[in-house]
């Protein structure tokens, strides 16, 4: 189903026409613990809103983040940026717990047990902007807090996860 997803947003971005240097939207991948599907709109030539439709705990999340970016001074200072910001996230996640009944035929079984998400997310992340192409390649680090769900209280620094996206 999610390469049916990306091959169908991928197919609609490539069909588009090539616009000039200052894009407003971009839509690409991205890799890692929350990997999935992101959108991009900026509204200001520095400044965005991202979503993030991802797949993480074998459920589904959406991501809603502000971002800020700054061009890097050096060699490749056009093209290169650092970002970062901050957001919300909510969906459901889906674990395999055992079950545990007061029957003497069936005493246990594993069951799928979904419950619901919600948090916070930040985000730190570079990436590079061919503008010709109108292609970025970028490093996402995007740690989470999870208010309830599996867990409560929930606490990730691991999700690191590399970015494709198409600017138009």
């Amino acid at each position: 189903m999610v390469k049916k997803w990306i091959i169908l947003v991928l197919a609609f971005v490539l069909a588009s026409p090539v616009m000039a240097q200052y894009m407003k939207n971009a839509v690409g991948v991205r890799g890692g613990i929350s990997r999935g599907i992101s959108f991009q709109h900026f509204f200001e030539e520095n400044k965005d809103l991202k979503l993030l439709m991802s797949f993480r705990d074998n459920g589904m999340q959406l991501t809603v983040m502000m971002s800020h970016y700054e061009s890097v001074a050096g060699r490749f200072r056009d093209n290169f940026y650092f970002y970062y910001g901050m957001g919300l996230h909510g969906g459901f996640t889906r674990n395999v717990k055992m079950l545990w009944y007061f029957s003497s035929q069936n005493q246990g079984e594993p069951r799928p047990v979904t419950r619901a998400v919600v948090g916070a997310d930040g985000l730190l992340g570079a990436e590079y902007r061919i503008f010709t192409v109108p292609l970025s390649f970028g490093i996402e680090y995007k740690p989470f807090f999870d208010l309830f769900g599996h867990r409560i209280f929930r606490l990730s620094f691991a999700d690191l996860g590399f970015t494709f996206r198409y600017h138009f």
